[in-house]
């Protein structure tokens, strides 16, 4: 297992383990740790998205051109596999299709998938991509897209900002458009651009992340944080009721602690 994967791997029993909340002191408002543990769920389920996908590309760009694809993940019996495909006469048709094994080795996928929740998803995935452009073309940054598959039968196509060019990390944006189960239909879409802001990666020290204008931790800024923790000593986001932190015990451990304004 590589450095990289054992991190991830690690963050998550370690963040389910060790998981703390804070009630508010002198005051009858508590923070609500259901929508933090729903929003901390998805956002490393997005994590481990992120790297087997990378994982995945980067695999195939050795030996082909892939740019011409659009490229979506989704994990099936514990293994995570890779999408490629495109839009034709309103289908979307598979074109590659490669998996992770227990090594997270990449192969060529070659037994029976869904192929309904596939075209669904890779349908969405282009649907949004395409609502998405004007935004990514007009804010020169790059951007990571993930497709989520929604206790409700809904499907999520998610946009958040990818570490960029420059080694800069960015936080303080996050796009979701949400579609019904064929991936067909666009039913809202949800988007927050807070204060976008760009750090850079260097010397380990404290981040505050600026969400004053949101009401609880967002699933892109638990992202955020747990994809970029290890850079930083403690990360705290600092939002309009409460500050929720991230770090290290004296034994290693990750904990989230959380405190009402």
């Amino acid at each position: 297992m590589n450095k990289q994967m054992y991190k991830i791997l690690l963050a998550t029993i370690l963040l389910q383990a060790a998981f703390v909340s804070a009630k508010a002191q002198n005051t009858s408002q508590t923070f609500d740790t259901i929508q933090f543990s729903r929003n901390l769920e998805l956002a490393d389920w997005l994590v481990e998205y992120d790297y087997f996908n990378q994982l995945s590309l980067n695999y195939l760009k050795r030996n082909e051109d892939i740019s011409k694809l659009e490229w979506f993940s989704f994990k099936q019996n514990q293994i995570w596999h890779t999408v490629g495909g495109t839009i034709n006469n309103n289908h979307f048709s598979i074109i590659k299709h490669v998996f992770a094994d227990s090594l997270y080795n990449i192969s060529d996928f070659t037994g029976t998938c869904d192929s309904a929740t596939c075209h669904a998803a890779g349908h969405a995935l282009v649907t949004a991509n395409r609502l998405f452009g004007v935004i990514r073309d007009s804010s020169s940054m790059y951007f990571s897209s993930f497709v989520h598959f929604n206790p409700d039968n809904t499907i999520s196509a998610w946009f958040l900002p990818a570490l960029q060019p420059s080694g800069q990390v960015i936080y303080g944006c996050e796009w979701e458009y949400v579609f019904d189960n064929t991936g067909n239909k666009m039913l809202r879409q949800n988007a927050l651009v807070n204060t976008v802001t760009g750090v850079w990666i260097g010397q380990p020290r404290e981040l505050w992340l600026n969400y004053r204008n949101t009401s609880a931790p967002t699933v892109g800024s638990i992202f955020f944080t747990l994809s970029y923790g290890d850079y930083f000593t403690r990360i705290r986001i600092d939002t309009q009721f409460s500050i929720s932190t991230r770090s290290k015990d004296k034994n290693e451990f990750y904990t989230w602690t959380h405190k009402i304004k």
